[in-house]
Order: C-alpha cells, then sequence, then structure tokens
C-alpha cells in the first residue's frame, strides 16, 4: 500500500500546475525528474527557452546547481549528481540542459540563425540560468560548472553575486579567447570547416541555413568523428561514455556554431580579480583544452580578487601525470574530471561548501592500460589556498 502511495503522490507532482516538478505540496517530498534516463522535468522560461532538467533530494533542501559544457547536457553531472546525493541526501540538486543542448529547446531560429553567437553569449546562458532560478524560487545555490558551464557559473558569480553562495569551476581558465584546441580544432577545422564545406556543396548558406540541421546532415560518419575525437575519455568508463556520442550527434549545427563562438569571445581575465564568491577551481593534469597556462592565468586573477576582498580562494589538482607531447589525454585524468573521478569531485562540492575547503584526496589513473581505474590518495593532492 506504501509503494501505491508513493506512486500516486509522483503522479499528482508530476501533474500539478504549469511546472513539472514545482508546487507547494512537493516542498518536502523528493523531486520527481530524478534521472538522466528518465524524462526531464521542463521549466518555461521568460527568455524564450524551455529548460529542462533533473533533480535530486527534497526542494526545500539547500540548493546546488550543476551546469555542464560545450555540446554535453545533464549526463556530464550525472555520476557527481548521484554521489554528491548519496554524501548529503539533503541538498537539492538540480542539473539543467543549457538553451540549445540535451533536451532544452534553441533560440528562435528567425533571431539567430544568421548570426548564432549573438544568441549563445555566456550572458545569454546565465540569464536562462538565473530566470531558470527565479522561476523555481531559487534567491541563492552553490553552483558547479563544467568547462563552458564553468564560465556561465563565473557570469552569474560577477554579474549576481548575491545568488551564488559558492562557485566551484571544473576545467576552467580566466578566458577563452584564443583557445587553440576550440578556435582551430573545434571551429576552425570541423564545424566551420570540413562540416561546413559539406553543407555548401549541398547549396545550403552557412549559418542561417543549417541553425536546426546536426553534424550527421553534414557529415554521415559524424558520430565516428565525435567518439573519436569529442566525447572520447581514456580515464572514464565505456559504459558511461557509450550514450554520449548519439546525443552529442544530435545536437544542433546552431548550437554547435554559437556556444563554441560565443565561448571563445569570453575573457574574464579583470573581471574575476573583483570575484566576490568563495570560489574553487579543480583542474586535471591531462586538460588538453584548458592547460596549465590558463590555470597560472586564472589563479593571478583570483589573488587580486583576494587582496580585494580578503576572500580565500583554492585550486586543486587532479591526476600526476602531464599531458603528453601529442597535446591529448593520453595516460590520467583529463579534461572532463568529473567522468571519471565523479566521487572525488562530489566529495571536494561537497566539502567546498561546508568548510570552504576541498578534500586533499588526490585522484588520478592507474598505470597503463588500466586508466579508466581511479586511484585515490588521500592527503597527496596538491592543493593551493590563493588568499591575500
Amino acid at each position: 500500500m506504501r509503494a501505491l502511495l508513493l506512486r500516486l503522490s509522483a503522479i499528482a507532482i508530476l501533474t500539478t500546475g504549469m511546472f513539472p516538478c514545482a508546487g507547494e505540496n512537493a516542498r518536502a517530498e523528493s523531486a520527481a525528474c530524478t534521472s538522466v534516463d528518465t524524462p526531464r522535468c521542463v521549466e518555461k522560461l521568460p527568455t524564450g527557452i524551455d529548460m529542462a532538467y533533473i533533480e535530486v533530494g527534497p526542494v526545500d533542501g539547500k540548493p546546488v546547481l550543476l551546469i555542464h559544457g560545450l555540446t554535453d547536457s545533464v549526463r556530464s553531472w550525472s555520476l557527481s549528481m548521484d554521489d554528491l546525493h548519496k554524501i548529503d541526501p539533503s541538498l537539492h540538486i538540480i542539473a539543467v540542459d543549457l538553451r540549445g543542448h540535451g533536451q532544452s529547446s534553441m533560440p528562435d531560429a528567425k533571431a539567430c540563425a544568421p548570426d548564432p553567437e549573438k544568441c549563445y553569449r555566456m550572458s545569454d546562458l546565465a540569464g536562462d540560468v538565473v530566470a531558470f532560478m527565479k522561476a523555481k524560487g531559487i534567491a541563492k545555490a552553490d553552483m558547479a560548472g563544467h568547462s563552458m558551464g564553468s564560465f556561465v557559473v563565473q557570469e552569474i558569480a560577477l554579474s549576481h553575486p548575491e545568488m551564488v553562495g559558492h562557485a566551484i569551476l571544473v576545467a576552467t581558465g580566466a578566458k577563452s579567447v584564443g583557445n587553440a584546441a576550440l578556435s582551430d580544432f573545434v571551429l576552425k577545422q570541423t564545424v566551420e570547416g570540413t562540416w561546413k564545406k559539406a553543407l555548401e556543396a549541398k547549396g545550403l548558406a552557412f549559418p542561417a541555413g543549417v541553425y536546426e540541421l546536426t553534424p550527421l546532415d553534414a557529415d554521415p560518419k559524424a558520430m565516428e568523428w565525435i567518439a573519436a575525437n569529442w566525447t572520447l575519455d581514456p580515464a572514464a568508463q565505456p559504459a558511461f561514455l557509450k550514450p554520449y556520442t548519439p546525443e552529442t550527434a544530435k545536437t544542433r549545427l546552431g548550437t554547435w556554431i554559437g556556444a563554441t563562438r560565443g565561448l571563445l569571445a569570453q575573457d574574464n581575465t579583470e573581471r574575476l580579480k573583483s570575484m566576490s564568491v568563495p570560489t574553487l577551481v579543480l583542474w586535471a593534469t591531462q586538460d588538453s583544452i584548458y592547460l596549465a597556462k590558463d590555470q597560472d592565468e586564472i589563479k593571478a586573477s583570483l589573488k587580486d580578487a583576494a587582496a580585494k576582498t580578503g576572500l580565500t580562494f583554492y585550486w586543486k589538482e587532479f591526476g600526476k601525470l602531464p599531458l603528453p607531447a601529442s597535446g591529448a589525454q593520453e595516460s590520467d585524468v583529463g579534461h572532463n574530471i568529473q567522468w571519471s573521478a565523479s566521487e572525488t569531485v562530489a566529495k571536494d562540492i561537497d566539502s567546498f561548501i561546508k568548510t570552504g575547503a576541498p578534500t586533499s584526496d588526490l585522484a588520478h589513473s592507474d598505470a597503463a592500460p588500466n586508466i579508466s581505474t581511479i586511484v585515490v590518495e588521500p592527503g597527496k593532492a596538491a592543493v593551493e589556498k590563493i588568499e591575500k
């Protein structure tokens, strides 16, 4: 009987009001859209975006928002989300699909197709998250963002510091302007190179005429390129990566173009010198997108912020082996830290929220060929305290 009552309660929550997973009757209940593999909830935003999301934990719990990277979705955070929920079931943890990603809608094609980057600025993505928080009645949240998502978190923390309790920036930098991996490899060689040429050969205008198409419209073998170059991570479990390639191949070209260009326009080097939100940076030694030099830059900006605000910031390293001469992740934790070392990332988020500092646990890959086996050494991580 109890199981039946719980099922009926869940159905009532899903069918109450205009927005699923909301409503006063659900305040003390667990969230309804709890898994990346089940239907997601959707919040209609005044920005014109229908934002898809999943959530776990009581909806009146302390809110934690998880924000994914370029062409990703809530799946990117699903492992750490589950781990964090196990660590503290009282947290209200929400992962969102950014505009044009996952199951969220794209911005209007009439306004955006000719110049997609005008609708995919980091301020646009951040504006959706702010609107989402207001719609959900969340005045302030702790936020963790990965890669592009880290720049969304930076934008919110810098523009609306009153809405961010703690900022956790995973695989990040102070800027993306001039980022070679994004500019040369993703944009010039592939999206505006091979794919653009193939689409124009079909008589399609680029980008206006391809906004709602997918990489598969440009190249029937696009999934092979994505699997070999974009969703590849030797430190992650193959079972976790399996759904990634087909999902990423469905991401519309307007999002590939707009979000990549929008990210490449972002430079927060100076703005971060006024960061007034407690911030933790997590970086892995074989990150092939945001390199060691990018870490020097963001630490320098946060050092200035510490002098201005009196806050203490933290920077923590994952992995033991440096990026190889190939410039690609081969033998240790890389750009997608939360894919491979999800539990340690979750522990760091929890620790930072509650104590103001990450754990000192070092997570790294086991020796080849066991790269996807993660070894955790307590107390061995390189953790830098950034203060005035």
